[in-house]
């Protein structure tokens, strides 16, 4: 005869042990306080910013370059 221990579990105990499993992970987290919340948002505020200027400052820097160079191909080689 078959042996039946080797048979998966049905689908409603694994939806089961799949949720049970979930509300002891969540057990385990700890959140941060409202101090180190504020200092992380900061963080990630401040970084957002400086790198937006950044990107910005490069973005306009090429865009200046390309035209310069569009500028220098018009003056050595006129439109006809």
């Amino acid at each position: 005869m078959a042996d039946n221990s080797n048979k998966k579990p049905n689908l409603f105990s694994r939806i089961g042990k799949f949720f049970k499993d979930c509300r002891s992970e969540f057990k385990k987290l700890v959140w941060p306080t409202k101090k180190q919340l504020a200092k992380n948002s900061s963080v990630v505020l401040v970084s957002m910013i400086v790198f937006g200027a950044c990107l910005s400052l490069v973005d306009f820097g090429l865009g200046k370059g390309l035209y310069a160079l569009k500028d220098l191909i018009d003056y050595i080689r006129p439109v006809i």
